[in-house]
C-alpha cells in the first residue's frame, strides 16, 4: 500500500496525464513515441522517508514490451540525475528533511516538467538518445548493452 507522501507525489504529477501525453498506471506513467516507450516512475526508498523519480525509455526496435517497467527500460536514469541542483532534488525528495509542502511539491512539478520530461522526450529517439550520450554533459545514465549496440556505441 502506498505511503501518504507516495500518494501525495502522484497527485503532485497527475498533470503528465493530462497535458502531457502520458498515461498513469499505479506509481507508473508511459508515453508511447513511434519507437520507443517513456516510463516515469516513483520509488520510496527501503531506508527511509525518500523517494526516487526513476526515468526510462524503451526503445520498441529492442523488445516487445508495451506496458515495461522503469527497471526493463534501455536507457534510465534518475530525476537528481537530469536537474541542473541534484543536491536540493534530493532533499525534496527527502521526507525527513523539514520543507514546507508548498514549496517541495512546487519544486518537484517544477523539475519534473522542466528537467524530466525534456528528458524523456529527448531521449525517447535513437537519433535524440545517441546524442545525448555522446555528448561530453551527459550525466551518465544507465544503459544496457544492446541499446548501445543498437545506438552504435
Amino acid at each position: 500500500m502506498p505511503s501518504q507522501n507516495n500518494k501525495r507525489l502522484q497527485q503532485t504529477f497527475a498533470p503528465l496525464s493530462n497535458g502531457r501525453g502520458f498515461k498513469k498506471d499505479g506509481p507508473t506513467w508511459r508515453k508511447r513515441f513511434p519507437e520507443a516507450i517513456a516510463v516515469f516512475n516513483i520509488q520510496g526508498s527501503p531506508w527511509g522517508a525518500s523517494f526516487y523519480i526513476n526515468l526510462g525509455v524503451y526503445f520498441s526496435a529492442l523488445g516487445q514490451k508495451q506496458r515495461p517497467l522503469e527497471y526493463q527500460c534501455h536507457v534510465r536514469a534518475r530525476l537528481d540525475r537530469v536537474v541542473d541542483d541534484r543536491a536540493r532534488c534530493l532533499e525534496l525528495l527527502d521526507f525527513e528533511r523539514s520543507i514546507p509542502d508548498a514549496h517541495r511539491f512546487a519544486e518537484l512539478s517544477a523539475a519534473v516538467c522542466e528537467a524530466a520530461v525534456p528528458w524523456l522526450e529527448r531521449i525517447a529517439t535513437p537519433a535524440g538518445a545517441k546524442a545525448y550520450l555522446a555528448a561530453d554533459s551527459a550525466r551518465t545514465p544507465w544503459v544496457t548493452a544492446d541499446a548501445r549496440e543498437y545506438l552504435g556505441f
